[in-house]
């Protein structure tokens, strides 16, 4: 469902195999139809598999600077999945992926973080 202010979209329930498809002309739809950055409200997210979160990262490397994707605040189930894949949040909530591939997740060290890009193998 799109929002108006801030631009973005709302996703509710759950992102699996059979419903990936609308999230990803969801996101299409935001991408091309704003020029703001996209935010994200996964407040009411009750599932995500990984290649749900997967297009959601994807969507936000290949987003022109300096547009970005914000994720309004996710739920522990993306939280955590984010932290499997060794992905990370900033304070910000932008997306950030290691330098170094690795997934170690309690390392907090920023600086050993950059923000996604369509490149990085992660995405």
């Amino acid at each position: 469902m799109p929002t108006v202010h801030p631009f973005g979209l709302r996703v509710s329930g759950e992102v699996d195999r059979s419903t990936r498809h609308l999230l990803e002309q969801a996101l299409a739809w935001a991408t091309d139809a704003g020029q703001d950055d996209i935010h994200l409200d996964l407040t009411q997210l009750t599932f995500i598999d990984a290649a749900g979160l997967r297009l959601i990262v994807a969507t936000a490397a290949g987003l022109p600077a300096p547009r970005k994707l914000v994720l309004m605040p996710p739920p522990p189930v993306v939280r955590d999945l984010l932290s499997l894949l060794g992905w990370q949040l900033s304070p910000g909530l932008r997306l950030y992926v290691p330098k170094n591939g690795s997934g170690r997740s309690g390392d907090d060290d920023r600086r050993k973080f950059k923000p996604i890009s369509p490149s990085d193998p992660a995405t």
